[in-house]
């Protein structure tokens, strides 16, 4: 693929999506393509995985090498020995039941080791948006190493977020984890500048508090912060600062669920999730497909079904399908249940070795 300015997409989904990712990026290290992400946009799960890159990097994104021979290794491990779910569950009564957003980084932040490091400490380059949903506005709200916000409440430079509150809010899930309490008196806000096509928003008296939810209910993928979606043929344009983009998609499909004594909010919100998503996905792949210049990894799909249409030697694409999981097992990733849990050993090595063929064989069309 050579030298590029590649935007990395990091879609939710929970411990799944962390691992997941964890394979993308294992091969991405391997074709020493680690130093070309120039930004990084992440979602709930996605998040978790950025933020355990950063901070057990030094405070850094880290290069190819170091990656593979410590990074890595050392988020396996915290993430095999430590289960934030179970150690916040313990925790959770009577004081933190209101509070269980600010549970669960309090809990990463000891068991994960993120400790009180703020967002602005790390390294500004690459920039990562940990994204969030405001409840009250409906944006798509932004929190990296140089200021947070969106299009409605503003812009708070400099602000003194942690990684582990940032990584939280951006994994609230509605009914599950709940929504980030951010208190507005708190941060200094300017003005957001709208894009052009962005019409003026009326002005308000904000609230005393506004509540950050899981980025995925407004955008699973994480696109919005590296491409723009447009009408043209190729359906948008990648961000200025990117000439390529790598999506990391391990959202997990509705499926088919029957419907007890009463209909679940969680269930229903999962499916217009789902659809929005679908809808992203159609748009980026449109324009992969037709500017070449980036892959879609997404999750659930063996080695078979991906490289079917590739346009390489047959004997290669034999050789590869034989080296890669086969379609059962890359159903069992995809429908690994979105938690917090820690997994097995076995089931670690599954997803994160899915992450990695998929990413692989996505190259193949490059």
């Amino acid at each position: 693929m050579g030298k590029k300015r590649i935007g990395l997409a990091l879609s939710g989904g929970g411990i799944r999506a962390l691992i997941f990712h964890l394979g993308t990026l294992k091969w991405l290290a391997e074709q020493r393509m680690m130093e070309d992400i120039a930004q990084i946009s992440s979602v709930s799960g996605g998040s978790l995985c950025a933020g355990l890159i950063f901070v057990h990097s030094g405070k850094k994104w880290p290069s190819s090498s170091e990656f593979l021979n410590h990074t890595l290794p050392k988020i396996e491990e915290i993430v095999l020995n430590n289960d934030i779910q179970v150690a916040a569950m313990l925790r959770l009564f009577p004081f933190w039941l209101h509070r269980r957003t600010r549970l669960l980084a309090k809990v990463m932040s000891d068991k994960w080791q993120i400790g009180e490091i703020a967002m602005k400490k790390l390294a500004h380059e690459p920039l990562w948006d940990a994204n969030c949903t405001t409840y009250e506005t409906g944006k798509r709200f932004r929190i990296n190493q140089q200021e947070m916000g969106d299009f409605v409440v503003g812009v708070a430079h400099g602000h003194d977020m942690l990684v582990a509150d940032a990584m939280a809010a951006s994994a609230g899930f509605p009914f599950l984890i709940g929504p980030y309490a951010l208190r507005w008196k708190d941060f200094d806000w300017t003005a957001a500048v709208l894009p052009p096509n962005m019409p003026k928003m009326a002005e308000f008296k904000p609230p005393r508090r506004y509540h950050l939810w899981d980025g995925g209910v407004y955008d699973n993928l994480g696109l919005e912060a590296l491409f723009h979606i447009s009408s043209d043929p190729t359906g948008g344009r990648l961000v200025d600062d990117i000439d390529h983009i790598v999506v990391s998609n391990a959202g997990q499909q509705s499926g088919f669920k029957r419907r007890g004594l009463s209909s679940s909010p969680k269930r229903l919100l999962d499916i217009a999730m789902e659809q929005v998503g679908v809808l992203r996905t159609r748009t980026i792949n449109s324009h992969i497909r037709q500017m070449h210049n980036g892959m879609h990894c997404r999750i659930g799909r063996s080695a078979a079904e991906i490289l079917e249409l590739a346009p390489i030697d047959f004997a290669k694409k034999r050789r590869i399908i034989a080296e890669s999981l086969p379609q059962h097992q890359a159903r069992f990733v995809r429908d690994y249940k979105t938690t917090l849990r820690t997994p097995t050993e076995a089931d670690f090595r599954l997803i994160m070795r899915h992450g990695y063929e998929t990413a692989r064989c996505n190259a193949a069309f490059l």
